[in-house]
């Protein structure tokens, strides 16, 4: 017959259970956890008590040379103390880096490069990325900012080789194209990250039309922050940067006056009305009003 019951000690370890039925029982003491430490065989008579004694202390401490000399178990006790030291190089990297300290955050996340597995490799690979770039980006020496670059692109590569399709990735080293000057590839970056992440198209689109303003590209540049604007209506900067590269496109009449490209004026206009107290609203008014042929004008406070 298969049956069970359980029955606690007392204070001193003491514990009886009557009423047991003749037979051959299974007798097993659990932990304070609850996972089985001991268990034995035992024949119940009639009449006659049966005693099973157990030794707490013993019994526990057999249960943890056992676990030492498991190899799962060690194994899990390696990773669990791996993951610690990863985790702890990582916070103290993420601390210097909010620092601005770079060089040295890098150094940090170096060092949890060997101990990262699975999902966490590209995390610390692609910080490793952005931290040489932006350790770049402030680098007054020449030869020591091409080093710091060249670093941060070979991570890159490695993180994407593991994730080719995040669009974020492609994303940042867009940028990092861009601060070393090359447009033609920050561009491709910033299209192919659009093309992975729909979502947030916008965005990449208003990146890679600020990189054609700055390359002196107005075309290409117009093309991209109107496609920025289309996909996002509520991007404010990128209507501004649109009517500046709309700017680059407009002539002069015979009476001197300016005549805008199709869409410019609309473009600051839709900037004003986003973010009145935007940081480029001054410009975006002026841009109008010259375009207009209107004077500036300054404004006085009436007295009450």
């Amino acid at each position: 017959m298969k049956w069970s019951s359980k029955v606690k000690t007392n204070k001193k370890g003491e514990y009886t259970y009557i009423g047991l039925a003749p037979g051959q029982y299974k007798v097993t003491l659990l932990g304070p956890d609850g996972k089985s430490m001991y268990f034995v065989g035992k024949q119940v008579g009639i009449g006659d008590p049966t005693e099973v004694n157990f030794d707490m202390a013993q019994e526990m401490q057999e249960a943890k040379k056992e676990q030492a000399t498991n190899p799962e178990y060690a194994k899990a006790v390696a990773e669990q103390k791996q993951s610690a030291s990863l985790k702890q190089l990582f916070d103290e990297g993420r601390g210097l880096y909010a620092q601005k300290q770079y060089t040295d955050a890098a150094a940090k996340f170096e060092q949890a490069v060997p101990l990262a597995k699975d999902k966490n490799i590209p995390i610390v690979l692609s910080q490793l990325a952005d931290t040489w770039a932006k350790a770049a980006s402030i680098e007054t020496n020449p030869d020591t900012k091409k080093a710091d670059e060249a670093k941060s692109m070979d991570y890159y590569d490695k993180v994407l080789a593991i994730a080719p399709d995040d669009a974020t990735l492609h994303n940042n080293l867009g940028n990092l194209y861009a601060e070393m000057g090359k447009s033609t590839e920050a561009a491709a970056e910033f299209k192919k990250a659009a093309d992975l992440d729909p979502a947030h198209a916008s965005g990449y689109y208003y990146n890679l039309g600020a990189i054609m303003v700055n390359k002196g590209q107005m075309d290409e540049a117009a093309t991209a922050l109107k496609k920025a604007t289309d996909l996002d209506p509520t991007n404010a900067n990128a209507w501004y940067w649109y009517g500046m590269a709309l700017m680059g496109k407009a002539t002069v009449k015979p009476d001197g006056s300016m005549n805008p490209a199709p869409g410019t004026v609309e473009a600051f206009q839709t900037y004003l009305k986003i973010a009145p107290t935007g940081p480029w609203a001054p410009q975006a008014q002026a841009s109008i009003d010259s375009l207009q042929g209107k004077e500036s004008l300054e404004f006085k406070k009436n007295k009450k």
